[in-house]
């Protein structure tokens, strides 16, 4: 009787080491990023670290891309296991990622590297009196006049970046102003210097905060007569850096673009 011969075994394909090692360093970088955006979207912990933790875990989420793409390739040309593992890295990557590039794209990737102050008027900037001591230790201190260097920054990249002209009185400008700091829910430092109804003495310095994490940016607006009107200047500073991603002249043109808006429509 003939014997028959056994039938051929197929071995497991084995998993990618890569791949397991990408999927790991995603879920890492998630756990950095949402960690870091809950301490500094809660105050638990100083800005600056709390941010220099968020864009850590961001980092991550960059370099989980590339490693994840060479991954595939490996599962592809090797017939390992591992590839829902790598699409699953990029696919968290680049979730985390996608409000970070939200916020660069809305300039038009427009913002320089290294911009954290923005003014309408670059040779007689509105002054941060109050953000002086508002400021805690770990914070930049307030800036004061702005160097050449970055006004000629500011020029070739926010050229829309300007003072604004009304056919208002000071005062009427100044409630208008101050209407428009308390609609976006602005923290107002000390008493304002335009009291409503009464004649102009200074400038109008707030507090704002980012969209998505929250941090703290100030603003300081300046209202001075202009003929029969009036001239507004505004002028909006980060807090942290090295960079503000373009949020600081979004801030100045929106607000200004509000304000005009208001005074057209004032009886």
């Amino acid at each position: 009787m003939k014997r028959l011969s056994p039938l051929p075994r197929f071995e497991k394909p084995r998993p990618s080491i890569l791949a397991r090692f990408v999927a790991s360093l995603a879920l890492f970088a998630a756990l950095v990023t949402l960690y870091a955006f809950i301490l500094v979207r809660t105050h638990m912990v100083e800005a600056s670290a709390g941010f220099a933790a968020f864009l850590s875990g961001l980092a991550l989420a960059a370099l989980v891309i590339p490693l994840a793409i060479l991954a595939m390739g490996v599962v592809w040309r090797t017939g390992r296991t591992g590839g829902v593992r790598a699409i699953f890295a990029v696919a968290l990557a680049l979730l985390l990622l996608a409000g970070p590039v939200y916020v660069a794209t809305a300039n038009g990737f427009a913002a320089p590297l290294a911009t954290t102050d923005v003014s309408t008027d670059l040779a007689d900037p509105p002054r941060f009196d109050r953000a002086r001591f508002d400021r805690g230790q770990a914070d930049l201190p307030a800036p004061g006049d702005i160097p050449a260097a970055q006004a000629e920054s500011q020029r070739a990249h926010y050229p829309d970046v300007k003072s604004l002209s009304l056919q208002l009185s000071p005062e009427e400008v100044s409630n208008l102003a101050l209407g428009l700091v308390e609609d976006r829910k602005w923290r107002l430092l000390g008493p304002t210097s335009y009291p409503r109804g009464g004649p102009p003495r200074g400038r109008i310095e707030a507090v704002a905060s980012t969209m998505i994490l929250g941090l703290s940016e100030d603003v300081t607006i300046r209202i001075r007569p202009e003929g029969d009107g009036a001239r507004v200047d505004m002028r909006s500073a980060s807090r942290i850096g090295p960079s503000d991603f373009g949020s600081n002249a979004a801030r100045v043109k929106s607000f200004l673009a509000d304000l005009a808006t208001a005074a057209n429509a004032a009886p």
